[in-house]
């Protein structure tokens, strides 16, 4: 049955199947959930098991209309026209800036971490000014902390950078 699939619908049935995990891990993850003693109407279960639910519903669904062969054309896509297959070197790129973006956070601060994903994502779709690509990161995570820690008061982790600039804008962070 695979077989016969195209190799777009391949690439929903993957999505299909990240879907049905999800869901998987929803309904676990709402299960191990502890409920309050003095739950009265609705149970803080009922949302999380409604999204679950969904979720799987749908993933079941596009993975029945893939077996039926209707794999959905793109966006902006003749039907016609031939399957291009992802750029896995630029999904690539993304996932391991957000991931070090995620590792660094606690280790370097905001502002570093953030500069160095923006980075790594404007070089990912093409971006190859590297010293001006590193400048506007930079001062654009620089804005971005200064407006959360300053106009919104959200703190976010600091580090050398952070605690000069909450000197100089004399935030509470």
């Amino acid at each position: 049955m695979l077989s016969k699939v195209s190799q777009a619908g391949k690439g929903e049935l993957a999505f299909a199947g990240s879907l049905f995990l999800i869901s998987l891990v929803v309904y676990w993850d709402t299960q191990r959930l502890l409920i309050p003693d003095n739950n009265v109407a609705v149970s803080p279960r009922t949302f999380p098991y409604i999204v679950a639910t969904v979720l799987l519903l749908a993933s079941i669904g596009v993975a029945l209309q893939v077996f039926r062969g209707r794999a959905a054309t793109p966006e902006g896509v003749e039907p016609s026209e031939p399957f291009q297959r992802a750029d896995f070197k630029t999904m690539g790129i993304i996932v391991g800036s957000i991931g070090l973006h995620v590792f660094l956070l606690e280790r370097t601060g905001y502002i570093i971490s953030a500069a160095i994903s923006f980075w790594g994502v404007a070089y990912a779709f093409g971006v190859r000014r590297m010293l001006r690509l590193g400048l506007i990161a930079f001062i654009f995570a620089t804005v971005v902390y200064y407006s959360f820690t300053s106009f919104l008061d959200i703190q976010l982790p600091k580090w050398i950078i952070e605690d000069f600039i909450s000197g100089i804008g004399g935030s509470n962070g």
